[in-house]
């Protein structure tokens, strides 16, 4: 089992290290408009979830915790929404494409993270008594909440950013409406227990059935575009990949102990976008001139 200390620690690094990037790129007054809401968001969407729907709880091994709900979850949700931002931004996508390639983005760190975080009992999930979770004892819905808050938050958030109330509600004009949008679809999701239609599948017939496909259709989406201002990409593209490389370690860490291999396929299938774009983005550096900008600091 990898302790929840390394895991705590690992979202406050990546965290770091999107705060320090952001800056950088946003200047020091834009970047606190744009990281705090979204922190408190996340602190917000984690803590009202479980308050209000007692579907799910985390271990109290949290060091850093406010009420019920860790604060480096809210601090790793910032760091993969900037990372998806910057990158969606940077393959000069529209705001609603953005918005999709986010959540999609997003999702490519959940299917595996979600599992292993069960498995290492981060946190756990509370289905109706009668109800089976085939998806490594992961709700569908979660994923589905995890596509909305995505969508959500990052269609508005690009909606607003040129809009004279971004700086008067201090950047928390995006979170205004993605929250009750979240909130009424987990209410809507939770009262038709629509859980219970995947109760006699197999996580094979899960994977096939939602992580595989959404993996494919966002690589191939990848392969269509030339991904733009690669340089200024890597440290939101680094962070993305420290998510996998977290969790593509802790699951054939779970094959070696135990045997159980799926977890490293799971792993496997959500590391299918980030290669592709790992692979576009290397090919693209390697025949595009270097700007004469970085050439004056190289």
């Amino acid at each position: 089992m990898v302790p929840v200390f390394l895991f705590e620690v690992f979202l406050w690094l990546v965290f770091a290290v999107a705060i320090v990037d952001g800056f950088r790129r946003f200047g020091f007054k834009e970047g606190l408009i744009f990281f705090i809401p979204l922190v408190i968001y996340g602190w917000i969407l984690e803590e009202s979830a479980i308050a209000i729907f007692h579907r799910y709880a985390y271990t109290p091994d949290f060091i850093v915790k406010y009420l019920d709900a860790p604060v480096s979850i809210a601090a790793g949700w910032t760091a993969i929404l900037y990372s998806g931002i910057v990158i969606a931004q940077g393959l000069g996508l529209s705001r609603f494409k953005s918005a999709l390639f986010v959540a999609l983005w997003g999702l490519s760190i959940d299917f595996s993270m979600d599992a292993l975080a069960v498995r290492f009992h981060y946190w756990t999930w509370f289905p109706p008594a009668d109800v089976v979770l085939p998806y490594f004892n992961v709700p569908v819905s979660n994923f589905v909440g995890w596509f909305i808050i995505l969508l959500c938050f990052t269609f508005f958030h690009l909606y607003g950013r040129d809009k004279a109330y971004r700086k008067v509600l201090l950047g928390f004009d995006a979170m205004l409406p993605s929250l009750p949008l979240l909130l009424a679809a987990i209410y809507i999701m939770l009262e038709t227990e629509y859980e219970r239609a995947f109760t006699n599948l197999s996580w094979w017939h899960m994977t096939a059935m939602f992580p595989l496909p959404l993996m494919m259709v966002l690589a191939v989406w990848l392969m269509r575009l030339t991904p733009l201002r690669t340089r200024e990409n890597r440290i939101p593209l680094l962070i993305t990949e420290g998510f996998h490389i977290f969790f593509i370690l802790s699951a054939v860490y779970v094959w070696t102990v135990t045997g159980i291999w799926s977890y490293a396929v799971a792993a496997g299938v959500a590391l299918i976008p980030i290669v592709t774009y790992a692979v576009r983005s290397r090919i693209n550096l390697a025949v595009t001139p270097v700007p004469d900008r970085y050439r004056a600091v190289q």
